[in-house]
């Protein structure tokens, strides 16, 4: 591939973003990532593109060459895999650039499109791919609070339930300030 050739997305929903700082789980170095889940009409034009650039990099190769995208197989939405090792710009709705220090959490379940850079890559014969190097963000609709709680359930009458005044008296009971804690502690509960 001679030539840098750039991607952008239409709008889709977040799921893991690590938009604002980098997610040090499976990567010493860091990673700023997040996968965009589309419907199938919206990620056409994109899968197509990955597609093609395979076909022209890897030949017969291509047909077992990792993809940045897989079906959801409960929704059949396509799920966008974006990642870099650096920092992508965040745009507001407008295309404005929203400064770092102003930079909102940006929370899985928000509306978002992406633009970056697509890589094609060969560990060594066997291993061949393409990867989306993510470069900037549009947050097109923000969600308000992590989807993890969004975990509801039905009322159920008779059980236990909470009081404003638990916090106050489970602080009550602490014998250890915070400054006594010490790193390594295990507590039983």
């Amino acid at each position: 591939m001679a030539q840098k050739i750039t991607f952008s997305t239409e709008k889709g929903i977040a799921q893991y973003p690590w938009l604002t700082k980098p997610d040090f789980a499976f990567d010493s170095a860091g990673q700023y990532k997040v996968n965009l889940k589309m419907s199938p009409e919206e990620a056409k034009p994109l899968v197509d593109e990955v597609q093609r650039i395979a076909k022209e990099e890897f030949g017969e190769k291509a047909k077992s060459a990792r993809m940045p995208f897989k079906k959801d197989p409960e929704t059949g939405e396509v799920i966008v895999i974006t990642k870099s090792r650096y920092k992508p710009k965040v745009c507001d709705s407008a295309g404005d650039i929203i400064p770092d220090h102003a930079t909102p959490q940006i929370y899985g379940g928000s509306q978002l499109k992406l633009a970056g850079t697509v890589y094609p890559y060969k560990q060594n014969s066997n291993n061949v791919g393409i990867s989306l190097q993510l470069a900037a963000v549009q947050i097109v609709e923000l969600a308000t609070s992590p989807q993890s709680n969004s975990v509801s359930f039905a009322p159920v009458e008779g059980g236990f339930v909470a009081s404003n005044d638990n916090m106050s008296a489970a602080n009550d009971n602490d014998e250890i300030g915070d400054d006594e804690a010490v790193a390594g502690d295990s507590y039983n509960f």
